[in-house]
Formats: structure tokens, sequence, C-alpha cells
């Protein structure tokens, strides 16, 4: 068979022959549906809507080898699938029908939020010997620093004190002055359960006003 294009003009013969929009009120396009022998005219209500009727008679199905039946395990059989990544693989049991699960080699990787507290001495007011904040105790703090800010007019010397038992306390890290208006801050070199801070003006007679902050992170 040979398809070609049509170059020749072609004339078309007819008889009333209209070319134009169609409209409902001259016009008409009717809809045909086959009820299994017949062509038959869809039908609707008087606003257009489909009359469908529910089906009173009875429905004849056929099938070959249709068998509506409960499943039996001796003679039926349904698949059930993982996903490996890639492709759907059948989940395995054993003899028994007890679900095989494979040990994972590879090491998991928990993913946890740190816990965040702190606890703020504001206005701690210098004086001539070494004062110490309340102890903390930081025994289950992965990390935590002691944050200091001289914000009066005088220098002040800090240290850092550990100990293992609220009672007997050395001294860590050793005394630095902070300047007025500088500020610091204070990590434990050697681990002990309680920690805390210690803090004297530098010149006796010339205090100052510290603002104290203490941040720890637990996982």
């Amino acid at each position: 068979m040979e398809i070609r294009s049509i170059s020749d003009s072609i004339t078309v013969t007819a008889t009333d022959l209209d070319i134009r929009s169609l409209t409902e009120v001259s016009d008409s396009i009717q809809i045909f549906a086959n009820d299994g022998t017949d062509n038959v005219a869809v039908r609707a209500d008087n606003e257009g809507r489909l009359e469908i009727r529910s089906i009173s008679d009875s429905v004849t199905v056929t099938a070959t080898d249709l068998d509506i039946r409960d499943l039996s395990e001796a003679s039926d059989s349904i698949l059930i699938y993982g996903n490996d990544g890639s492709n759907n693989v059948v989940i395995k049991t054993d003899a028994d029908g007890r679900l095989e699960i494979a040990s994972i080699s590879e090491p998991i990787t928990a993913i946890t939020t740190p816990d965040f507290s702190e606890a703020n001495f504001t206005n701690v007011q210098t004086g001539d010997s070494f004062t110490p904040l309340s102890y903390v105790d930081t025994a289950t703090q992965q990390v935590y620093t002691f944050f200091v800010y001289n914000k009066g007019t005088n220098s002040a010397d800090v240290r850092l004190d550990v100990s293992a038992d609220q009672n007997t306390f050395f001294t860590d890290v050793t005394a630095r002055t902070i300047s007025a208006g500088a500020t610091d801050t204070f990590v434990a070199k050697t681990f002990m359960r309680y920690t805390r801070l210690a803090y004297k003006a530098t010149t006796a007679g010339q205090q100052t006003t510290l603002d104290i902050f203490f941040q720890t992170q637990t996982s």
C-alpha cells in the first residue's frame, strides 16, 4: 500500500453544507452504548443528568477455572516480599514457617541530640581572698565550660577547683587574671565528680563584679 500526501485540490459535494460551531438550540449529538446486542442511546433526564439504575438481574461471569473458595496452604500460596535496597526479595522462612532474620554485621550509628543545661551566677562580688561558687556535679557531663565576664572596674583572679567528695578540693586550673571588661573560660584538666570556680580581687580593697555562666552538654 502506497500512501502519499494530497497536493491536488479536493472537491466536496454536499447539500446544505454548514461549517460552524455547534449549538444545543439547533444541533444534537447522540451518544450510544451497547446492551450486549444492540446499540442504545444513553439516557438522561430533562436536566441532562445520566439516568443510572441498579442492577437487579443476575450477572453472568464467564471465566476459565474460576474457583471461589477459602484459601488453603496445601494448594495456594501468597508470597510476601521485602526490598534489599535495589530489588524485591521473597521473605524467607525456615521449614517450620519461622522468619529467618539475618544478623547485621555492619555498625549502626545512633544519632542523638545532646541535652543542654546551664547555671548562671550574676553580679558576683569579689573579696580580698578566694571565695568558691557552689560546686556542680560534672560526673556525667560530656562537655562543660565556665564562662566568666568581669563587668566591674577592677581586675579579678579566677581559678578552677575539683573534688572527689565535695569536701576536699584542689586547684586544677591555676588562677588567671581577668581585666575589667574582659572575659575568660575555664575547663577542668582532671576528671573529678565535683567542680567549682573560686574568685577574688587581684588587688586587696579593689573589688569588682563578675557574671559567671556554667554550660554543659550530655548525650
